[in-house]
């Protein structure tokens, strides 16, 4: 377990690199120097999806033994506080942007997980469903 997190944080730490760099070259096209202490910003925003994307959500939905309810509002506000994170390492600039809309962001975020949790338990239980059923022909 601790070896498929460990991979998981380090390829979605470096994944999330590259879109975020990805990012900038499409929409600060107008800069042509980037200060060398904003990169370490952005390593920030990549840690902080490895350890949304590769560490929390694969230990909370594969390995977890919690409740759906807790599950489900666990990684809610792992996602919410780490994209608010994420985008004032960024620019605080669009924080104050986006700051009168982050309860309606926040329940768009609810609403998300819920529907992300039933498609991911139709999807467990239809594979569930064949290993029993191809066990069972064997």
């Amino acid at each position: 377990m601790i070896k498929d997190l460990k991979n998981s944080f380090l390829s979605t730490s470096f994944l999330g690199l590259i879109l975020i760099v990805l990012l900038m070259t499409i929409f600060n096209l107008h800069e042509e120097l980037v200060n060398f202490l904003y990169m370490w910003n952005l390593i920030g925003i990549s840690v902080l999806m490895g350890i949304v994307f590769g560490i929390a959500y694969p230990y909370l939905w594969n390995y977890s033994t919690l409740k759906v309810t807790s599950k489900i509002t666990i990684s809610t506000l792992l996602n919410f506080f780490s994209g608010v994170g994420s985008v004032y390492l960024f620019s605080a600039e669009v924080v104050g942007f986006i700051k009168p809309y982050l309860l309606l962001i926040l329940a768009i975020t609810l609403i998300g997980h819920i529907i992300g949790f039933y498609f991911f338990s139709k999807y467990e239980n239809k594979k569930i469903a064949d290993s029993l059923n191809s066990s069972l022909e064997n």
